[in-house]
């Protein structure tokens, strides 16, 4: 597993779900429940801490590359994977919400 791709893939899920997050106007509670859903993901894999709603974007891109690519080894393939298709999973409902309230 090359986690250079994994850590880009990891970072790209991150900002396009909170880019979603920012564009969405309406339907505030399934976007909380979206929002605590994929805190909980993150929760599972990475310290809560350095991973708060959005936290990392106030920082350096280099600085949270550093701290996914960090966590990646302690972790097997399959949970690896595991997490990438959570994200994946989170992004396309935050988009469907964004879409929802354009429509």
């Amino acid at each position: 597993m090359d986690y250079n791709i994994v850590t880009l893939e990891i970072a790209d899920l991150l900002i396009h779900f909170d880019y979603y997050d920012q564009l969405i106007t309406g339907n505030p509670e399934e976007q909380v429940k979206m929002r605590n859903k994929r805190q909980e993901h993150l929760a599972n894999f990475f310290n809560t801490e350095a991973l708060q709603t959005g936290a990392y974007l106030n920082r350096p891109l280099s600085e949270w590359k550093e701290l996914i690519a960090s966590r990646l080894p302690g972790f097997k393939n399959g949970e690896i994977h595991e997490l990438v298709e959570k994200l994946e999973k989170d992004v396309k409902k935050m988009k469907k919400l964004y879409k929802a309230q354009r429509d």
